[in-house]
């Protein structure tokens, strides 16, 4: 619903899980630790696609990284995400660290904004005298 109006992807899941723990909590009693693994494994949803250079190491190490993994495989069963994803994080974690490399390598180059950051243009000083 959010993406109909307009917000980014990855500001409208967040809107969404938050929306779903509140509805949620309004009929089951949630403690707050379990509402924010929830929230952990959703936003690792979007982490997941970003496999290019370090992204894909860093995951793995990640303490929740296999439950969002796991719910990453939930989701491609149910067809809600294309499948191939789940498939290339099997692989991946099944790789010795040359392998995983390689994945990342075939991978190619990200695409977006990921490239070099442009820096701000200074303001310019005031002219003359504050008095």
């Amino acid at each position: 619903r959010h993406l109909e109006h307009g917000v980014p992807y990855a500001p409208a899941l967040q809107k969404a899980a938050g929306q779903v723990i509140n509805a949620q909590v309004q009929i089951t009693a949630v403690p707050k630790r379990f509402s924010l693994v929830v929230r952990e494994i959703w936003d690792m949803q979007l982490r997941l696609e970003k496999r290019h250079g370090r992204h894909a190491e860093m995951l793995v190490a990640d303490p929740r990284f296999r439950a969002g993994y796991d719910f990453l495989l939930l989701r491609e069963q149910a067809g809600e995400i294309e499948s191939g994803l789940g498939d290339w994080w099997t692989r991946y974690q099944e790789c010795d660290e040359h392998a995983r490399a390689e994945m990342v390598r075939a991978l190619g180059k990200p695409t977006g904004n990921s490239g070099k950051r442009r820096r701000r243009k200074r303001r310019p000083k005031p002219s003359g005298n504050a008095a």
